[in-house]
């Protein structure tokens, strides 16, 4: 290698590091992972996930004293013990200003040193294929190696994102994850995952249960041609690992810095050993929730045939009117009167007062991904918020109990909205009276001032009360 060889490269790596610092650490994602809350803190972004806390900034000023480094470190200890989780910080090797010796102090204790490796996309070696016989593909929803893939993911690492834990950010597969299996014959030999760091120009290799450098082309293809953002420009990955390091620099990475993860948990804590939310897709507890509903509500989702369930005796059914304005808007956008905000604080409410103890419920919504979360976790300052809404423009949206003794229906074209459950009418009833005022039914029979659609005999005649 020359001189002008070696300068370039020192510029091009430093040109990589600068792209990371400014776009991945401490970047704020336009949306949580699921069932967390995020607080910034200075230069610092915390993410509260109820089981642990994690920790990352950009580099810190040069300016920055001892003293401050900290100060800073000490108010995110006391942050997290008030809610009894442990703390995850990242640590960069070229950071000008290290907090390492400032952490050591504090108790927190040092994981392994990874290398930080970073390619630009354009960068990346021409087509890599497997060995023969070996093929590689995308794991798809219910694919019937989920729970293989699941287990030898959990094998290894240190990785940059634990497999478990990026499904619990994104629940199952989502269209900013991509799974990869390489399978020879009927064997799995290997799994990667990979996620867009979405807001940045970053794909990142979240982990990789081996090396192998033929994920590569099949990622890029994914970042370039089915991510809802194509300017996708670099790849990020991280390892202890001599060999998948080996083999990613041969691919066409740069060994940029290195990278460590150190921890601290409270004294004496016991952290939550779940989130407060966990996303359903296609799992058998949530095919069997809707299935259960089908039964025994006979659902029947249609844009003409009203009401859509046969509703239990101890029900009632407002009408709530057009929604539409809400499409892709965030309840915390709407007014503080609009129907839709206030019919969600009353259900929260009340579904909150019903639930006993330890007992989950079900946002459900037909053709959708749900949510199953803890009703005392969620809403309010500091917690995550409710998974789903009551009123959903152009969904069934459910929140159920797992027995179905109560819960919300809402039917999209009907613009109606079914409580059942004697519990949470108690709790609700007059309150959603007085912010809709319209009664249509009650235990599935017309009060005589709202027109509707009544099944009789599985068929849909109109009524005009």
């Amino acid at each position: 290698m020359t001189a002008a060889q070696a300068v370039e490269g020192v510029r091009e790596v430093g040109a990589l590091s600068t792209a990371y610092d400014e776009q991945v650490r401490g970047h704020v994602p336009p949306y949580p992972p699921v069932g967390t809350v995020l607080a910034q803190d200075g230069p610092v972004l915390r993410v509260h996930h109820d089981t642990h806390a994690t920790v990352r900034h950009a580099p810190l000023p040069r300016t920055t004293a001892p003293s401050e480094v900290a100060a800073l470190i000490r108010r995110q200890q006391e942050a997290c013990a008030e809610r009894n989780e442990p703390v995850q910080w990242r640590t960069y090797g070229h950071d000008e200003v290290s907090p390492d010796a400032a952490l050591l102090m504090a108790g927190f204790r040092p994981g392994p040193e990874r290398s930080l490796l970073i390619a630009g996309l354009s960068s990346l070696r021409a087509e890599r294929k497997p060995p023969r016989r070996h093929r590689v593909r995308g794991l798809n929803h219910g694919d019937h190696r989920t729970r293989e893939v699941a287990a030898m993911a959990a094998s290894g690492g240190p990785y940059r994102k634990a497999y478990a834990e990026l499904r619990a950010d994104h629940g199952g597969l989502y269209h900013r994850t991509h799974v990869q299996l390489l399978e020879s014959e009927a064997r799995l030999i290997g799994v990667g995952w990979a996620e867009h760091l979405e807001g940045t120009g970053f794909l990142a290799i979240q982990g990789m249960t081996g090396p192998h450098p033929e994920f590569l082309p099949q990622w890029g293809r994914w970042a370039t041609g089915s991510l809802p953002s194509k300017d996708i420009t670099h790849v990020v990955a991280e390892t202890a690992d001599d060999r998948l390091k080996t083999a990613l620099i041969e691919a066409g990475f740069e060994e940029v810095s290195s990278v460590r993860t150190y921890r601290w948990g409270p004294p004496g804590s016991t952290p939550a050993t779940t989130r407060p939310v966990r996303v359903l897709l296609d799992e058998p507890e949530y095919d069997g929730l809707l299935h259960a509903f089908k039964e025994r509500f006979s659902f029947r989702p249609s844009v003409s045939y009203y009401p859509g369930i046969e509703e239990p005796e101890a029900s009632v059914t407002w009408h709530v009117g057009d929604i539409s304005d809400t499409a892709g808007r965030l309840l915390t956008a709407l007014p503080d009167d609009h129907p839709v905000r206030l019919v969600q604080a009353i259900a929260e409410r009340g579904l909150r007062a019903c639930a006993r103890p330890g007992e989950p419920l079900y946002s459900a919504d037909w053709n959708h991904q749900g949510y199953v979360f803890d009703p005392t976790r969620v809403g309010g300052p500091g917690r995550p918020g409710w998974p789903g809404v009551v009123c959903r423009e152009g969904d069934y949206h459910k929140y159920l109990s797992a027995d179905l003794r109560l819960g919300t229906f809402w039917h999209p074209w009907e613009e109606s909205l079914c409580v059942f459950g004697a519990d949470l009418l108690t709790e609700v009833e007059a309150d959603l009276t007085a912010a809709l005022g319209t009664v249509m039914r009650r235990g599935g029979r017309n009060t005589g001032n709202v027109w509707t659609f009544e099944s009789v005999s599985g068929r849909p005649t109109f009524t005009d009360s």
